[in-house]
């Protein structure tokens, strides 16, 4: 199965509908709506004959698309960076572990910015006795109290923020706002987990100049897409429950594209 996948925005929105629609034996009303979105637009998942047909279709058409595997890179495949170090000729990137990844700036395709965003809600039900005289009454004194039963939910939303430095050989290493240590940054450590996210990637497009350096992520990647689904979490005891959904799948499968398309001379 491969996913399929506008890089760029539509240039002719009516004809791409028309060749989608015909590809996909679908309508020109769904067409549209698969189109939709800003790019790196999702159009569906589809056996590899079916994908690459809609590639040539759409590409024919003057469109970028691109169709990817369906199982995308994650950070089992990735290089987590726990700190970092710069050179003139490129970064170093060291896992929590130990296990580093050296990047030459020149081999260095694209910086992406992105973030997910997780949605936590938590259901708590508590129940408490009470003196009840009526029910004293109407059992004949068997029963004298009642139980109340009263359930209350809470939400919350956070945003983690990453920075995704990609290779034209296909490695990635990610800094993510959570687990690395900022401290490596020396006298240019600031006061927040997001200033220090945004002097890293200053840092990065001062030194990899050859790259693209794009931030869209930040706001497609906090995006549920139905298409793709959520990372849920369910926790609880008979009186609490936890549900978590974040939005991991989305950005990792957007990274992807963008990495993908990149090399390619599709994106941005």
């Amino acid at each position: 199965m491969k996913l399929v996948a506008l890089t760029r925005k539509v240039r002719a929105p009516e004809q791409a509908a028309a060749r989608l629609a015909a590809v996909t034996e679908g309508t020109l009303a769904e067409a549209r709506v698969r189109l939709a979105p800003e790019a790196p637009a999702i159009l569906g998942r589809f056996a590899d004959e079916r994908a690459d047909a809609i590639v040539a279709a759409l590409r024919d058409a003057g469109e970028s698309a691109l169709a990817i595997d369906a199982r995308v890179p994650t950070d089992d495949d990735r290089l987590v960076a726990r700190t970092l170090a710069f050179d003139d000729e490129g970064g170093t990137f060291v896992a929590a572990g130990g296990a580093t990844m050296r990047l030459a700036w020149s081999d260095v395709c694209a910086v992406l910015r992105g973030a997910t965003s997780s949605r936590t809600e938590t259901e708590h039900t508590s129940r408490e006795r009470k003196l009840s005289l009526g029910s004293a009454v109407m059992t004949g004194g068997m029963k004298w109290s009642t139980t109340t039963e009263r359930t209350s939910k809470t939400t919350e939303e956070t945003t983690v923020q990453a920075i995704f430095v990609c290779a034209r050989d296909g490695r990635v290493a990610v800094v993510r706002e959570r687990g690395f240590d900022f401290t490596c940054m020396g006298a240019a450590l600031q006061p927040s987990r997001t200033a220090n996210m945004t002097t890293l990637v200053g840092w990065l497009a001062a030194r990899a100049r050859g790259a693209v350096h794009d931030d869209r992520l930040l706001r497609l990647g906090r995006r549920p897409m139905p298409l793709l689904g959520a990372s849920e979490t369910v926790a609880g005891t008979s009186q609490q429950t936890t549900r978590t959904a974040a939005t991991t799948t989305t950005l990792d499968v957007l990274v992807a594209f963008a990495h993908a398309a990149t090399l390619e001379g599709l994106f941005p």
